[in-house]
């Protein structure tokens, strides 16, 4: 493998050009505060630097009347959103079953100096999602959460919610937070999702982005600190063979990075869900890279994840499938450290819950402390800080004035002394018009 010399897109922090692996978790906001600790810890045991986590959990009436869309519509007796059958709208639970969950876990999570990528929704009905929205207003079209003008501005209502809230541990506003890495549109956006709500018809690959566009803006409106991304899984229209290049699902991934309130892109990889071989992964993440260089800016490896099977099928040691793993992790890792990425976030953490045991490995994915997919990781996430070639090449250009807030900058002049793509800096200040453009 041949490390590049060609200058790549990376994200910015207090000065400095910032490269780094992280991890993903979906319970954070709902489990124990045991769990939630050991978690972080954990995390910072390992050296990760980001998180991702849902900022979602969405349910029906408290009556019933307006049913969930997946039972039994909270989790563990948490939920965010729920609907309110009087003023006819979404209602937000503030309370200590609701989103002061959230704030303690960004309050904790800055305590120990991890950063946190936040998800306003969902594609998938878990947690509610998208679906949530559409059986709140009457809708049975799984694409109309991207076209219906009543979800959409419910959907801008949740986001100026979370953004402009005040964070009940320590006051801190959202939008003011440093522990916030970036703001994230869904998960996993698609205009289909295998359930009943699916339709063949009435979107395009121009409906997401159109809605992206739109909600991204939003976003910038509200928030001057933050980057945003869509959340998407990466497919692309054209390139090589195979659905992944054919802008499946309605996700057309190049034009969703080049919207001008997009900050950096994102990809995901799967290739036991997507029928695809693990070497399919290599040319993904070149593809990726490529994609970065091209419209100037990060497309971070958000997901990925290869099966194995462990004892009893819950967390006991791993006793099939390591060696592909292994193979897999380890060139995929490579690959981004030495090819121009700027980041790499596996598929996912977990540690112990209430009753000091671990927490089940339900798909197949999960890392734990000590384990050897932990030590693997471990090792890319001392590595790439220091060694990542996207932020090593960028070592002596100018990243903007220091700032508590992540930002990101294009690639720095290239050999030829041409710039890749026009420059997005960091701002010199708040008031300056944009966080990452130059003032």
């Amino acid at each position: 493998m041949v490390r590049t010399t060609e200058p790549s897109p990376y994200f910015v922090r207090a000065g400095q050009p910032f490269c780094f692996v992280g991890a993903n978790n979906y319970y954070l906001t709902y489990k124990s505060m045991e769990a939630v600790r050991n978690l972080l810890d954990v995390a910072v045991k390992m050296q990760l630097r980001v998180l991702r986590i849902w900022a979602f959990l969405d349910r029906g009436s408290l009556d019933g009347a307006m049913p969930n869309i997946r039972e039994p519509g909270h989790k563990e007796g948490f939920y965010f959103q729920y609907w309110d059958p009087v003023a006819e709208r979404p209602a937000y639970n503030d309370g200590p079953t609701g989103l002061e969950r959230l704030d303690w876990v960004l309050h904790e999570a800055r305590a120990r100096g991890l950063l946190v990528t936040l998800v306003f929704t969902n594609n998938w009905r878990d947690f509610g999602g998208m679906d949530q929205y559409l059986r709140w207003y009457g809708l049975s079209q799984h694409h109309q959460f991207y076209t219906d003008e009543r979800v959409r501005q419910a959907f801008k209502d949740w986001m100026t919610h979370l953004v402009t809230r005040t964070n009940s541990v320590d006051g801190t506003l959202y939008r003011d937070d440093p522990a916030i890495f970036a703001w994230e549109l869904a998960n996993e956006p698609r205009t289909l999702n295998y359930e009943n709500y699916d339709s063949l018809e009435g979107w395009d690959t121009g409906t997401m982005t159109r809605w992206a566009d739109e909600m991204s803006r939003h976003l910038e409106s509200l928030d001057p600190n933050h980057m945003v991304a869509v959340g998407d899984e990466g497919f692309l229209s054209g390139g090589r063979n195979g659905w992944p290049y054919e802008a499946p699902y309605g996700v057309d991934s190049e034009a969703l990075a080049r919207l001008p309130s997009v900050d950096f892109g994102t990809y995901h990889l799967y290739p036991d869900h997507w029928g695809l071989g693990h070497r399919f992964g290599n040319d993904w993440i070149e593809d990726h890279v490529a994609l970065s260089r091209r419209v100037g800016k990060p497309v971070l490896l958000e997901e990925y994840g290869i099966h194995v099977r462990r004892q009893h099928d819950t967390s006991g040691p791993i006793e099939h499938g390591w060696p592909r793993r292994e193979v897999a992790y380890l060139n995929w890792n490579r690959l981004v450290l030495e090819r121009g990425g700027a980041a790499s976030m596996f598929w996912m953490l977990s540690g112990i819950e209430s009753d000091g045991k671990l927490y089940p490995d339900y798909d197949h994915f999960t890392v734990y402390e000590g384990d050897q997919t932990y030590r693997l990781l471990r090792n890319f996430a001392q590595r790439m800080p220091t060694e990542a070639a996207a932020c090593t090449l960028a070592e002596g250009h100018d990243h903007g004035v220091p700032s508590p807030f992540v930002s990101w900058r294009s690639a720095p002049l290239s050999a030829q002394g041409h710039p890749n793509e026009p420059s997005r800096q960091q701002p010199l200040s708040r008031a300056d018009t944009r966080r990452r453009r130059a003032p």
